[in-house]
């Protein structure tokens, strides 16, 4: 063997020489090709950095891209940011993230799942976790903390997790609704529009109720097989610290309701942050505030480009005109871009209100939570991605039917 290698060797020498002889070009063209070039490696990085980064967060991507080609045509200005929206939003994820940290939510929520023993008081459980939590921690925090333990409940007893798994989802859109603080898109309207707490509860109290009562009748469709599997429970550690953050989200909601200065409050929170934990400010998801920055950018740059401004104009003339445009242009670019795209052009408060949060259901990139639930859902269970997909468009969208139905006689008839 080794005598045939040595002699194929040669072969391929002499076969070398005799091309460089005939072909002098061809043969310097071989040997080149037989070398890595270094200069190609940065540009199959840079190809695959940008398809990852695309893939993984595709809201921060496309709103950093549309924030660019809007640029070329409108010179961004400062006006265009709402400081106090992503200071807030900056507030509330660091609270939510020391209450992660520590254990306190995944405590909670171990404790009601374990009293569930079977799949359909399992979903109820879960969907009530989801609801209640979205609404003091955004619906994308209650999806990530209830999510993971169905997860591991339906691996550990074998039943499918693709229906709990879209009406946790869909629990978290709609309970996330009921408060200023529950999902970005309130947060903006809350502030925008400079509302008070009572007309936003005035708004947001029935669809509450509403969504409560269909998310149950949903769960019904679940059959009651029996769950023979008991989480371990989740210790909270460091209670004195979980306590101080609890404390600290009342001089924030007042900032977000300018009882107190929102400037004073982040000074408050950034001190009692690193005096607790300054590691807390470092494992914050800063693409989520960039994504309302670029947001703030595009939008402003679009608002003041006649050829739009007018047609955006149009689309928000009258309640029911706001409202459709919300739910439908929802579905397109979510209910986060839509939310600030459309606040600027109507006074229609309560129809873009219902608008954005209804149209949180449909399709799955309506709202950034369900992009992030499709995203556990398929780590854990890959193969079952398009049973997910067939669930979740089955259920969304009979929701969806019913409560913008409901809400459209409401903004007709102003109820």
């Amino acid at each position: 063997m080794k005598t045939h290698m040595k002699t194929s060797d040669l072969e391929q020498s002499a076969g070398s020489k005799e091309v460089s002889a005939v072909h002098p070009e061809k043969a310097a063209f071989t040997r080149l090709s037989l070398i890595p070039i270094p200069i190609r490696s940065p540009f199959v990085w840079m190809q695959r950095t940008i398809y990852h980064e695309i893939k993984e967060h595709t809201f921060f991507s496309i709103s950093l891209i549309v924030a660019a080609i809007t640029s070329c045509f409108s010179m961004p200005q400062w006006s265009y940011i709402d400081v106090k929206v992503l200071v807030c939003l900056f507030e509330l994820m660091l609270i939510v993230k020391a209450l992660e940290e520590y254990g306190l939510l995944g405590h909670i929520a171990v404790n009601i799942v374990n009293r569930c023993r079977d799949e359909r008081r399992l979903a109820v459980g879960l969907c009530v976790i989801s609801f209640l939590l979205s609404m003091f921690t955004t619906n994308d925090v209650a999806i990530m903390t209830v999510i993971p333990i169905l997860i591991i409940i339906a691996q550990t007893c074998g039943f499918s997790a693709a229906v709990p798994c879209v009406l946790i989802t869909a629990a978290a859109n709609l309970g996330s609704s009921t408060t200023p603080i529950g999902n970005p898109q309130n947060l903006y309207i809350f502030s925008f529009y400079r509302i008070g707490l009572t007309t936003f509860f005035k708004y947001s109290f029935p669809l509450c109720m509403i969504s409560l009562l269909l998310l149950t009748v949903s769960c019904l469709f679940i059959r009651p097989k029996k769950i023979q599997t008991t989480l371990e429970g989740i210790p909270v550690i460091k209670k004195k610290k979980v306590t101080a953050f609890l404390l600290l989200a009342f001089p924030v909601i007042a900032g977000i309701m300018n009882l107190i200065p929102y400037a004073h409050t982040l000074l408050l929170v950034l001190l009692i942050a690193i005096i607790l934990d300054g590691t807390l400010i470092s494992k914050l998801d800063y693409r989520l505030l960039l994504t309302f920055l670029f947001l703030f950018v595009a939008v402003g740059n679009i608002s003041h480009m006649p050829e739009l401004n007018g047609r955006l104009a149009a689309l928000t003339a009258t309640p029911f005109k706001t409202y459709v445009s919300a739910l439908l242009l929802s579905q397109i670019i979510s209910n986060v871009p839509s939310a600030i795209m459309l606040a600027p052009f109507t006074t229609h408060i309560r129809a873009l209100f219902y608008g954005v949060n209804i149209g949180g259901l449909g399709t799955p990139i309506a709202s950034l939570a369900s992009i992030i639930a499709y995203s556990l859902f398929c780590r854990a269970f890959a193969q079952k991605k398009f049973q997910f997909i067939r669930t979740f468009l089955l259920y969304n969208f009979g929701m969806l039917i019913i409560l913008s139905t409901v809400f459209a006689v409401v903004i007709i008839f102003k109820m």
